[in-house]
C-alpha cells in the first residue's frame, strides 16, 4: 500500500511508520515534529515563528513542493482535526482535497478535541482531567483550553474531519469511550499505541538496601492535564517516611532520546493522575522494565481481555488517602516491584509491540480498501 501519515502525537506516527515499512508498504510522514518532542519526519511542516504571521507560508510551500505525496495514496491518515499547523480554514480545505485525491482517509483520535471535552463534561469516562467525583474539575485551569474547543472554526473543522473520514482510530481506551458515546455506527476502532521495545530489556533487580529511583516526568505547560507533579508530591511524602530508601528526581521537557536513557536508569516513573490506561510515556518506561505510577484501571484490563498482568500502580484523582496508601504499599515492597517490572515488559510485548500494532492498522486499511465497512 501507498500510505501518507500527516501530523504527530508523541511519536505514534513515527513508530507506526517503522512497522508499516518493515511490512513492505510505501510510507511518507509529514509533521511539525509535535512541538518539543521534535520527532523525526520525512517532510517538515514546522512553522518558523521568527517570521511571525508569515510563518505559515513555509508550511504552505512545503505542501506545494510535495504535492505528489498528497495525492494518489491508498490511505491518508491524519492525527487530529488540526493536522497541519495552520488555521482551521486551511485544515478543512486540506481534508476536502485529501478526500478527493486519495482512496481512503483515516482520522486519529489521539488527543484533545471537542468530542473528548464534551464527553468528559458528561462524565464519560467516569473521571478525567476535567471531571471527577460527579462534577467538573480544574475549571479555572481549563478555561483557555475549553474556550478554544468551543470556538466556531474549531467545532466546524473537528466535526467536518470526523464526518469526512472513512474510519476513526482511538489510541487510548479513554478516547474510545468518548467517541463511542458520540458515534453510533461502525466507523470507530480501537488500536493500541505502538512502541519499540529495546533489545535485551529485562526486569529491574531492586536489591534491599539500595535506593529506589523514582522519576517524575513533567510536560512543559501541560502538567495540569497530566497531574504528574501532584503524584510526585505524594511520592515525596512516602520518601520522607522511608528516609534514605527512595530517591525522587523531577525533570521537565527533556528531549525524547535523553528521556528514554533516564527511563532505563529509573525503577519507577510517575506519569499521569487522570488516565485510565498507560500513555506513550508510560509504555516507553514499561518497555524498559520501569514500573509506572499512572493509569491501570480494571475496566481497561477487562476491555482488552487481560486477566493476569497488572503492571501499573493505579492512581485516581480525588482519592488522596487511597493513592497515598497505594504508594506506601507498593514503593516499599521490593519483591512486588520486581514482579511488576517483569509484567511491564510482558504487557508491552503482548499489546504494544510496534510490529503487532502496525499489523492491526494494516488490517483496518485492507478492510477499507476491500469495501468491508458500511461507514455511513
Amino acid at each position: 500500500m501507498r500510505i501518507l501519515l500527516i501530523g504527530e502525537a508523541s511519536y505514534l506516527h513515527n513508530t507506526l511508520k517503522k512497522g508499516l515499512i518493515e511490512d513492505g508498504h510505501q510510507v511518507v510522514l509529514m509533521s511539525d515534529g509535535n512541538n518539543w518532542h521534535n520527532s523525526p519526519r520525512d517532510i517538515d511542516l514546522k512553522r518558523d515563528m521568527r517570521w511571525g504571521k508569515l510563518s505559515g507560508l513555509k508550511v504552505l510551500w512545503q505542501l506545494l513542493r510535495h504535492y505528489k505525496c498528497l495525492v494518489g495514496n491508498d490511505i491518508v491518515q491524519i492525527h487530529n482535526y488540526q493536522f497541519v499547523p495552520l488555521k482551521m480554514w486551511w485544515n478543512r480545505h486540506l481534508i476536502s482535497f485529501l478526500k478527493r485525491h486519495n482512496r481512503y482517509m483515516v482520522k486519529g483520535c489521539f488527543g484533545d478535541d471537542p468530542v473528548v471535552l464534551d464527553s468528559q463534561a458528561e462524565g464519560v469516562p467516569e473521571y478525567s482531567d476535567t471531571y471527577w467525583d460527579g462534577r467538573p474539575q480544574n475549571v479555572e485551569l481549563n478555561k483557555e483550553r475549553t474556550a478554544e474547543m468551543n470556538m466556531v472554526p474549531v467545532r466546524h473543522c473537528s466535526g467536518f474531519a470526523n464526518r469526512e473520514s472513512d474510519a476513526l482510530v482511538a489510541c487510548l481506551y479513554e478516547y474510545y469511550l468518548c467517541y463511542r458515546s458520540w458515534l453510533s455506527h461502525g466507523k470507530l476502532h480501537y488500536i493500541p499505541l505502538p512502541i519499540e521495545i529495546p533489545e535485551g530489556a529485562r526486569a529491574k533487580h531492586i536489591a534491599d538496601g539500595r535506593k529506589l529511583k523514582v522519576l517524575v516526568g513533567i510536560q512543559p505547560k501541560r502538567d495540569y492535564l497530566k497531574g504528574a507533579a501532584y503524584i510526585g508530591r505524594l511520592v515525596e511524602q512516602v520518601a520522607k517516611e522511608n528516609d534514605g530508601l527512595i530517591e525522587v528526581n523531577t525533570v521537565e521537557g527533556v528531549p525524547y532520546d535523553e528521556y528514554c536513557r533516564m527511563l532505563s536508569e529509573t525503577d519507577v516513573l510517575v506519569d499521569q493522575l487522570y488516565s485510565y490506561t498507560p500513555s506513550m510515556n508510560s509504555l516507553a518506561a514499561m518497555a524498559r522494565g520501569t514500573v509506572v505510577i499512572g493509569g491501570g484501571e480494571e475496566e481497561f484490563y477487562k476491555f482488552i481481555g487481560e486477566e493476569e498482568l497488572r503492571p501499573i500502580i493505579n492512581v485516581r484523582p480525588g482519592r488522596d488517602e487511597d493513592n497515598l496508601n497505594t504508594l506506601r504499599r507498593t514503593l516499599t515492597d521490593r519483591k512486588l516491584l520486581e514482579k511488576m517490572s517483569q509484567q511491564s515488559i510482558d504487557f508491552v510485548k503482548k499489546y504494544h509491540d510496534y510490529r503487532k500494532v502496525a499489523r492491526q492498522y494494516e488490517h483496518l486499511y485492507e478492510r477499507l480498501l476491500a469495501g468491508e465497512f458500511d461507514i455511513y
